[in-house]
C-alpha cells in the first residue's frame, strides 16, 4: 500500500510542477498576443477598455483551453 501511496504522490507533484510550466509559457505566449489586441482595440476605445477587454478574451481562451 505504501507503494501506491508513494506513486500516487509523486505523480501528482510531477502534474503540479508541469501546470506550473505550462501556465508560465501560457503567460509568455499571451504577452504578444495581448499586446497585439490591446493596439487594434485602442484604435475603436480608450487604452483601459482596450486592456480590460483583452484581458478578458485571453481568460476566456485561456478557460477553453484548460476545460476537460
Amino acid at each position: 500500500m505504501k507503494a501506491v501511496f508513494v506513486i500516487f504522490a509523486a505523480l501528482m507533484l510531477s502534474a503540479c510542477a508541469n501546470k506550473e510550466k505550462l501556465i508560465s509559457a501560457a503567460k509568455d505566449n499571451a504577452k504578444p498576443v495581448y499586446e497585439e489586441c490591446v493596439k487594434e482595440y485602442k484604435k475603436t476605445m480608450s487604452d483601459s477598455d482596450a486592456r480590460k477587454a483583452c484581458t478578458q478574451k485571453l481568460k476566456q481562451g485561456y478557460q477553453a483551453a484548460t476545460e476537460k
